[in-house]
């Protein structure tokens, strides 16, 4: 036995890496700026991590992507900013054509299905 044997040690991966998976986003993206979304109906949202830079009563328009296990489409549109509350902003859509609004309709069934599902 040598004296640098310990540096044949080879040590064999048996199982093999998975690949990084791609975490869900959803976000509302305006000036330059992603708010993850918590709510998404078919009269508005609600995201958190707002930084302010909207007022209640203002009008702004948002583009909004949702990629998640109830649904992944995006769109861009106007909105009403309702309500800022902490670090919180909830607005109403103005502006949705008819796909769109059938395409949220959908998304926040099958949200809330898998919503009651997890709550078993």
């Amino acid at each position: 036995m040598g004296l640098f044997d310990f540096l044949k040690v080879t040590v064999s991966d048996k199982k093999a890496a998975k690949p990084a998976g791609r975490l869900p986003v959803s976000v509302v993206e305006f000036d330059g700026k992603c708010f993850p979304i918590v709510s998404l109906t078919p009269k508005g949202f609600v995201a958190r991590s707002f930084d302010g830079s909207l007022i209640a009563g203002q009008n702004a328009r948002v583009s909004v992507r949702v990629d998640d296990a109830s649904g992944k489409f995006s769109f861009s549109t106007t909105v009403t900013v309702v309500e800022v509350k902490g670090a919180s902003l909830g607005a109403a859509w103005t502006l949705l054509p008819a796909d769109v609004q059938a395409a949220i309709h959908k998304y926040a069934q099958l949200r809330k299905q898998q919503d009651a599902k997890g709550a078993k």
